[in-house]
This record gives structure tokens, C-alpha cells and sequence, in this order.
């Protein structure tokens, strides 16, 4: 049986050459860099221009879109790369996110792919300690302190705070798993029907449908939705006429399920509503917007998942993913097309 060819980035074989080795198949990994697809021995297979080498076979099953691809400029560049001969069967994402041009290339020319919950640790660990900063009120303290002011003010504890999280999928599980012990009441809502393990994982769970009963009751509105064609927009005027206040509203989805519009709108009335912003719809957020010197936003640039250890899981889960995908078996988390 001929070897199966995997194509990643050049740059994160050496990291994972003895984990591929290590695994139960033979494996033929096809180093991919701008300026040409490589063997292990550095015999080129396929050079800058897209031309296959004399004699060499090039034919990749599997792919992976490392983070340092992502971020490197090049990740259009490989999906050409990987979808040119036709073979590709397979491909592991590094973010939870699919929604990128790239990706939607992938799925358009019928190719599997699985997106990661490696960033989803960090991501809950990062929209907590947004929250307690928000509740908290860290940035009129930070102030105080450089101002040289002294003021013993109280703050808003998380025991007895009711969340409700939109979107209660992974990164919804794992933020639960963190405000629950700080005394939280946690309220999951997502499309389908919940099952057994959100129903553990939250104290309450409806649907959708059921958003605008729950949103006046919320202290902490968190969205950790994909985005769809039923998400986008869906924080909308009408939806934040229901929200209580005095609610913290937390988005580490992606931007554009917030209408902008609308969120300015809402921020600018006379509420002490906060806005805690880690995704927006324009990346990186224009230096025009009002946004930035917002005094009920507190932002963060789209690094809800870059925590320190999401590389490590990134590595872990396409190890295992790539094993279980050789193996005929079917990968985890795939999107659907």
C-alpha cells in the first residue's frame, strides 16, 4: 500500500515529526512553504509555481492549517497548494472559527473539514477574567490609582449573577465549569434541544426561541455562537431592548453578530450597561471607531483563544484527529458544508 500523504507548513514539522513517525500508518508528510512543497529529505516535490517535480507524486489526502499559518499571510496560498491536485479528503483547522474565505474553500471543493476546540479553554478562561474585571470595576480603579485618588468603592460580586450564555457548545461548557463555583447561575441557550451534558454543565438550558423571557433576567450576557446565517445580526435592537440595564453583554464569538448599529445606539443611551468586546465586524477595528475610547466598553483584539497553552492542545488534537481520520475512522468537530 503506497504511503498517504499529509500536507502542513514546513515551519511546525520538526515540532511533530516524531509524533507522525510514532503513529500506526505509513505516513508521507508534504512540508508546504511559499516557495514550494517539500518531502522530509528535502527532495522538492512541487515548486513555487505549482509544478509538480519529475517523478515525484504529489497527492495529499490530509492537510492542517497550523496557527502559525494562519497568522503568517500565507494560508490562502497553502489551501490553493492542497486543493490542486484534487486529493484532498481531509483538513484540520486550528480555530474554532470557519467562517474565513480559505476555509470556505475547502468545504466548497467537498472537503472535509474539522474545526478545533483547542483555543476554547483559553477562551472561557479569558471571558471570565473579562467579566470579573467588568463586575469588578478595574478600569475606574486603574484610573483612581494613577490619579493618585483613594476611594473605597464597592463592587459587584459574581455569586447570586445570573449568565446566560448563547451558543452553549463547548466554550459555553468550560466558561459554566468557571463561574458556577464563583457562585454563578449559569443559563445555556442554543438551537437544538440540549442533551445530558449541557444539562449537567449549565443550571438551566432553553432555546432560542425562549431568548427574550431570558434576557431581562441576565446579569452577564455572553455570546459564544458560530456564525450563521441565523446568528448574524442577532443582537439587534430589538434584542437589546430586552437586555436588563445594568447587564454586561460579552461577545468572543465574532463581530458580526452584533449589530454595530445597534450596540452604539444602546451604549450611547442612558444606562449603565457595559459592552465587553473581544471580536468586532471590521478586524483590526478602524482607528475611527468610537469604540476604542467607548467609556462603557471594555475591548480586548481578537485574543479570547491565544492563551499559552492553545498551541500544545492545537498539536495534540491534529495528532489525534489525523490518526483517527487514517485510520477510516471519523475525525471530530466536523463542519458542516
Amino acid at each position: 500500500m503506497p504511503s498517504r500523504q499529509v500536507l502542513l507548513p514546513a515551519d511546525d514539522y520538526l515540532r511533530l515529526a516524531g509524533r507522525l513517525t510514532a503513529l500506526d500508518h505509513d505516513i508521507e508528510p508534504l512540508l508546504w512553504a511559499p516557495d514550494g512543497v517539500t518531502l522530509a529529505d528535502g527532495t522538492s516535490v512541487v515548486d513555487g509555481a505549482g509544478n509538480a517535480a519529475s517523478g515525484a507524486t504529489y497527492a495529499p489526502e490530509a492537510a492542517w492549517v497550523s496557527i502559525s499559518l494562519l497568522f503568517s499571510g500565507s494560508f490562502p496560498a497553502f489551501v490553493e497548494a492542497a486543493l490542486a491536485p484534487g486529493t484532498l479528503r481531509w483538513t484540520q483547522a486550528c480555530l474554532a472559527g470557519t467562517d474565513a474565505p480559505p476555509f470556505q474553500q475547502l468545504l466548497a471543493g467537498g472537503v472535509q473539514l474539522s474545526r478545533s476546540d483547542a483555543p476554547n479553554d483559553a477562551t472561557a478562561e479569558h471571558t471570565m477574567s473579562l467579566v470579573l474585571h467588568t463586575l469588578h470595576g478595574w478600569e475606574g480603579r486603574i484610573d483612581r490609582r494613577r490619579a493618585g485618588v483613594w476611594l473605597q468603592e464597592p463592587w459587584r460580586e459574581v455569586r447570586g449573577s445570573r449568565w446566560l450564555v448563547i451558543g452553549f457548545g463547548s466554550i459555553g461548557h468550560k466558561l459554566a465549569a468557571l463561574a458556577r463555583p464563583f457562585g454563578a447561575v449559569v443559563v445555556g441557550a442554543r438551537r437544538s434541544v440540549a442533551d445530558a451534558a449541557d444539562l449537567e454543565a449549565a443550571d438551566a438550558m432553553v432555546t432560542m426561541e425562549a431568548l427574550a423571557d431570558e434576557l431581562p433576567l441576565a446579569d452577564v450576557v455572553v455570546l459564544t455562537c458560530p456564525l450563521t446565517d441565523e446568528t448574524r445580526g442577532l443582537v439587534d435592537a430589538k434584542f437589546l431592548a430586552s437586555v436588563r440595564d445594568d447587564a454586561v453583554l460579552v461577545n468572543v464569538a465574532r463581530g458580526s453578530v452584533i449589530d454595530a448599529d445597534a450596540l452604539l445606539a444602546w451604549l450611547d443611551g442612558d444606562r449603565p450597561a457595559t459592552a465587553v468586546l473581544d471580536v468586532f465586524d471590521i478586524e483590526p477595528l478602524p482607528a475611527d471607531s468610537p469604540l476604542w475610547n467607548h467609556p462603557k466598553v471594555v475591548m480586548t483584539t481578537h485574543i479570547g483563544g491565544a492563551g499559552s497553552g492553545m498551541p500544545s492542545r492545537n498539536d495534540d488534537l491534529f495528532v489525534s484527529q489525523l490518526d483517527s481520520f487514517l485510520a477510516g475512522r471519523t475525525p471530530r468537530l466536523l463542519v458542516e458544508g
